[in-house]
């Protein structure tokens, strides 16, 4: 009897420690992975338009944190992937025999060298998969690459993610130029499309909560930013299989070293001590479309009525309260010049959980593009490009609909002053009013 109520207690607390384990909330950790040079076996590219293309991609994974890199000078051609994994999962076996050397496309890899890969965890290997560049329209040099970057798993020999990106190039010049441009435009996709795959994704937990702001563990060591965004999760077991929901969202507002503070924009749970977040990859610009009813002075005294339509993109990886935008905006009076506005400026917002309230201002400039592309196919017009400056600022009020969309209402005022004149229309006089309308913001 004694002996029964023994293993009574000992499966019991065997059955708590193993609910304890799940319950407890997963953080992230730094991985190892060792990264490829950009392969292009099979591409007539240019040796000396690829510059430090191999240090900028080791550089995109040492600025995102959550990795220990190391390098490797080897390339491999597109095909060589899945042979490379095929010999991953062989060396798992006791009955091969790894070769002094293998063959890759171009790379060589020596018993040292995998030895040295099986250290890491994870190994990234860049490899451009499509390559176009020539001579198009008469007018301009135009490459475009495209390159995959394929995670494989050490461990089991398996692909985890793959990683694409296309860049294009341009110039007037010289084909070199635009080859480089589009190389060197691998690194600026590079960091998002890391973030996207799900095993890199950043996963932490709160460590407290308070008056609508946590702090959660993890900060800058893992590349944790102001302006990102990570999702509340909810998770139960049944039978031992795992249903996830996000049912929150929370956005960076101070990071340090080891943790971060975030505040809540809504959730349908309670947010205390050990609650699991997951990163949501965002590309770090937010954009807004809108249309304005403008009420306007062009050049006299008479109040016109016009409508105005819109794009603003928001920067937000990196900023919090004070974020910098651009925006470009038509007016759509035809007894006008139909001038296009590009401003360009900064906002502060207040977050009042799903409600967001703020001011922008910003520096204005105007052109006569649509009428000068007109002129150029009719005509030999030399009416000027740029035809105005001045200021904008505005105030708005919106509304977070959904995890990756807003809703908003917004005012906002103009004036631009004239500083050229139009041979065909006289001079473009000076003109500003006032803006009304609503709009919606894509969190992209």
């Amino acid at each position: 009897m004694k002996r029964n109520l023994t293993a009574t207690i000992a499966a019991i607390l065997i059955v708590f420690a193993s609910a304890q384990a799940f319950a407890q909330p997963q953080v992230s950790e730094k991985k190892e992975i060792a990264i490829f040079s950009l392969g292009f076996y099979g591409w007539d590219i240019p040796l000396e338009t690829l510059g430090t293309i191999d240090i900028d991609i080791q550089r995109v994974f040492l600025d995102l944190g959550r990795f220990t890199i190391f390098g490797m000078e080897k390339r491999f051609s597109t095909g060589a992937v899945d042979e490379f994994i095929t010999i991953l999962k062989k060396m798992k076996e006791s009955t091969f025999v790894l070769p002094e050397k293998y063959q890759f496309g171009e790379a060589f890899l020596t018993e040292a060298d995998f030895n040295k890969l099986v250290g890491a965890f994870i190994i990234a290997v860049p490899v451009v998969t499509s390559y176009n560049s020539q001579y198009v329209d008469n007018k301009e040099w135009r490459t475009n690459i495209k390159t995959n970057v394929s995670f494989i798993d050490v461990a089991d020999g398996t692909m985890i993610g793959i990683a694409n990106v296309e860049t294009q190039g341009t110039s007037r010049e010289t084909q070199y130029k635009s080859i480089r441009d589009a190389i060197a435009g691998i690194p600026m996709q590079l960091q998002f499309e890391i973030r996207k795959v799900p095993q890199f994704q950043n996963v932490t937990r709160v460590l407290a909560s308070g008056a609508g702001g946590v702090d959660l563990q993890l900060g800058s060591n893992m590349g944790i930013k102001k302006g990102d965004e990570y999702a509340i999760i909810e998770s139960d077991n049944l039978e031992g299989f795992v249903d996830e929901r996000e049912v929150g969202l929370i956005v960076i507002k101070q990071v340090g070293t080891t943790r971060s503070k975030g505040t809540i924009l809504f959730s349908k749970v309670p947010v205390v001590k050990d609650v699991q977040l997951r990163e949501i990859p965002r590309l770090g610009a937010d954009i807004a479309v809108y249309a304005h009813s403008y009420n306007y002075i062009d050049g006299g005294v008479d109040l016109k009525s016009s409508f105005v339509i819109g794009a603003r993109a928001e920067m937000t990886r990196g900023f919090y309260e004070l974020r910098p935008y651009i925006a470009i905006q038509a007016i759509t009076d035809t007894s006008m010049w139909l001038p296009i506005n590009a401003i360009i400026g900064g906002e502060y917002s207040v977050f009042l959980r799903r409600l967001e309230f703020g001011a922008r201002a910003g520096l204005a400039g105007s052109t006569n593009a649509i009428i000068r592309l007109i002129e150029d196919k009719v005509s030999n017009s030399d009416d000027p490009w740029f035809t105005h400056y001045g200021l904008s600022g505005g105030a708005y009020l919106s509304y977070l609909f959904s995890r990756d969309l807003k809703i908003f209402a917004e005012v906002q005022a103009d004036y631009m002053l004239g500083i050229a004149d139009s041979i065909i229309g006289g001079a473009f006089g000076n003109y500003g009013g006032y803006q009304i309308g609503i709009g919606a913001t894509f969190k992209l």
